[in-house]
C-alpha cells in the first residue's frame, strides 16, 4: 500500500494543489491556517470511504460537511507495469465545486492518530455508536483500532519495536475492562489517566503494534506527534518511526517542532525515504514546496522563526 499523490481543488483553503508523496516518511510543516490537518484528514477520509464500508466519513470535517471522492487505484501487474483503474465513491455533499483525487496502490484503511490523547477516554467509542454523539470521527476510530487485536502473533520487526517502547515507558500496555493500563516491571498497573502524557503517546504506538494495525504496507497519519512529548524523547520517537518505515509502513506527519523535523535528517540512512512538504500562503492561495532536505526548503516557517529568535537574542545582548 502506498499513497502516491493528492490533488485538491476548491476545498477550504486550497484553490488547486497537487502533492507527490514519498512511499516512506512524509513530514508536513507550515503556519497555522495553511490546511495541513485538512490534508491529513482528506487522506484518511478517502481511504476509509473506499476500503471499509463500516466506517463513514461523516463528522470528520463536521457533521454536515461531506464530500465526493474519486480514488485512483494503481495496480502493479506481473510485468511490473502500473495500470490505473478509477473508482468513485459518492456521499452527501454540500460543496459541489470541491474535487479531491487520491492516487494510491492497493488502498487500505489507514491509521489516523489525532493530536489529542484518546486512550484515556476509552468507552467513548461505545457511547458514540449507541448515542450518535457528534464527535470528530478520527477521535473515535483510533479507539476502535487500539482496542481490538487483529493478529495472533507479531513478526520479529514489530515485536522488537514494541519491546523498545516498553523499555522507555516502563512496561507493557494492557487493555482490560475497557480501560488502558501500563503493566510495570514490578507487576503493578498504572491507569492511563494517571500516566505521563508523553508515555501515553508512546503507549498508543505500542498498542497499535500489538493489535496488528502496524504491518507491512499499512499507513500511519499522525497530527502533531511531538505534542506533550518531552524533547528528550523526540530522538527515540524518530528512531521508532524510522524502524516502522523500514518495516514497510508509509507515514504522514504534521509538525511545528524543529527537533522532530530535523532529527529525521540526522537519524536517517540511505535506505530511508523522507520527504518534507512545506505549505505556505502566497497572495490568496496555499502552495506546497516539497524536498528531501529540511533546511533547504525556501518556505520553511520553523527555520524562519528560529532565525528570528536568534536575531532577537543578538539584539538584546547588544543592548
Amino acid at each position: 500500500m502506498a499513497i502516491k499523490k493528492i490533488n485538491v481543488e476548491n476545498f477550504t483553503v486550497f484553490e488547486n494543489i497537487e502533492i507527490d508523496f514519498s512511499e516512506g516518511i512524509n513530514v508536513f510543516i507550515g503556519e497555522n491556517g495553511t490546511g495541513i490537518t485538512h490534508l491529513l484528514k482528506l487522506l484518511y477520509a478517502t481511504h476509509v470511504t473506499h476500503s471499509d464500508s463500516k466506517y463513514g466519513i461523516d463528522n470528520i470535517f463536521g457533521e454536515d460537511f461531506n464530500l465526493s471522492f474519486r480514488l485512483n487505484n494503481l495496480v502493479v501487474g506481473k510485468d511490473g507495469l502500473e495500470t490505473e483503474t478509477s473508482q468513485t465513491t459518492k456521499v452527501p455533499i454540500n460543496a459541489s465545486d470541491a474535487n479531491v483525487t487520491i492516487v494510491a496502490t492497493k488502498p487500505e484503511t489507514p491509521i489516523f492518530i489525532p493530536a489529542k490523547d484518546m486512550l484515556t477516554h476509552s468507552r467513548l467509542e461505545k457511547d458514540y455508536a449507541e448515542r450518535n454523539l457528534p464527535f470528530d470521527r478520527t477521535l473515535i476510530d483510533i479507539l476502535y483500532k487500539a482496542g481490538v487485536s487483529t493478529v495472533k502473533s507479531l513478526d520479529t520487526k514489530m515485536l522488537s519495536i514494541a519491546n523498545d517502547i516498553a523499555q522507555i515507558i516502563g512496561g507493557k500496555i494492557v487493555y482490560r475492562n475497557d480501560r488502558y493500563y501500563i503493566e510495570k516491571a514490578d507487576g503493578s498497573f498504572v491507569g492511563f489517566d494517571m500516566e505521563a502524557e508523553g508515555f501515553k503517546k508512546l503507549g498508543l504506538l505500542y498498542r497499535l503494534i500489538e493489535t496488528g494495525y502496524f504491518k507491512k504496507d499499512s499507513i500511519l497519519i499522525w497530527d502533531e506527534p511531538e505534542a506533550n512529548l518531552n524533547p528528550k524523547l523526540i530522538p527515540f520517537l524518530v528512531d521508532v518511526i524510522i524502524s516502522l518505515e523500514l518495516a514497510g509502513v508509509q507515514m504522514f506527519f504534521a509538525t511545528h517542532d524543529y527537533f522532530f523535523a530535523k532529527f529525521f535528517e540526522v537519524r536517517k540512512n540511505k535506505t530511508n525515504n523522507v520527504m518534507y512538504h512545506a505549505l505556505h500562503k502566497k497572495e490568496n492561495a496555499v502552495l506546497c514546496e516539497s524536498g528531501e532536505t529540511f533546511e533547504l526548503l525556501e518556505n520553511n516557517s520553523i527555520i524562519a522563526q528560529s532565525i528570528a529568535l536568534y536575531k532577537e537574542e543578538v539584539m538584546k545582548a547588544m543592548g
